[in-house]
């Protein structure tokens, strides 16, 4: 199964990787507010002071690391499947295997980390009908890229708003809705979690989906590894309790969420994408 015969890649990817080190650089030292954002983030993480070399070093890779995601959204889409399967190794495939067994298609949530195309590639490539949810990107031309190479490989992507019905659709027909969990955590429907020692919210529309169409939730990701390789890792299902109460239930598989996710970021803080206020900040 190829992914695309419609992407062009003009130079190789490991080439296009190094020339993206310098934009991100650039683009660290102009969004001020976002960079302070990740070195508080990666102070609490880290558990340093925010002046720390380790937090401005780890802050400045994060920066990195999303242009070289910036640069796989454009090479991706040019792979066919045996180039996607020659540079990744998967953990955890048996578990889609077992969230297949419930035959109500499947939650499948992620976060703002790591190789997210190569995680997406995974999942086409099983052949998943994939449905996603997506906030708004900025620039509005990278969202628009976004959206057309996702149409490529076989991903519709939905805004965040107004999409429960075609999601509940995807299930039903044994598809895959797909989230991202670190998105939107400061509007009306996330629920508390604890996340690195402390409390922060989440959102419940996956679990709550889930729930509702009483389908198994998989947490997976990608990261980068050396040599232009990478290794995904699928997470056991969880699955909705029915008979407990709804809003308790979400709060369950919520942090559950939380805590494979705390899991992944503590073994690769520098391609956690943390721009985000994620947690209050101490009242002075």
């Amino acid at each position: 199964m190829s992914l695309s015969t419609n992407g062009t890649r003009i130079v190789p990817l490991s080439v296009a990787n190094k020339l993206s080190q310098p934009f991100a650089d650039a683009v660290g030292e102009i969004l001020e507010g976002k960079r302070e954002i990740a070195i508080q983030n990666y102070a609490h993480i880290l558990g340093q002071p925010a002046y720390d070399p380790l937090v401005q070093r780890t802050a400045r890779e994060c920066f990195r690391q999303f242009g070289r995601y910036v640069t796989e959204i454009m090479h991706v889409q040019g792979w066919g499947s045996l180039n996607v399967l020659d540079r990744l190794e998967v953990e955890g495939a048996e578990h889609f295997d077992a969230a297949e067994a419930h035959g109500r298609g499947i939650v499948f949530v992620s976060g703002h980390f790591g190789a997210t195309e190569i995680a997406a590639a995974m999942a086409v490539l099983r052949g998943y009908r994939i449905t996603s949810v997506t906030e708004r990107i900025r620039p509005d031309w990278l969202m628009e890229y976004m959206i057309e190479s996702r149409r490529r490989m076989g991903i519709e992507l939905l805004p965040t708003g107004g999409s429960g019905v075609t999601l509940l659709r995807t299930l039903r027909r044994g598809g895959m809705a797909a989230f991202v969990v670190d998105a939107n955590i400061d509007r009306p429907g996330a629920v508390p979690v604890t996340l690195f020692d402390r409390q922060t919210t989440f959102p419940d529309g996956p679990a709550r989906l889930a729930r509702l169409a009483g389908a198994p939730l998989v947490f997976g990701s990608a990261v980068r590894l050396p040599q232009g390789k990478y290794r995904a890792f699928v997470y056991p299902p969880l699955i909705p309790d029915r008979t407990a109460d709804a809003t308790e239930d979400a709060q369950r598989i919520t942090q559950q969420i939380a805590t494979i996710y705390e899991s992944l970021i503590r073994h690769y803080p520098d391609q956690w994408y943390a721009f985000r206020e994620m947690w209050p900040r101490p009242s002075s």
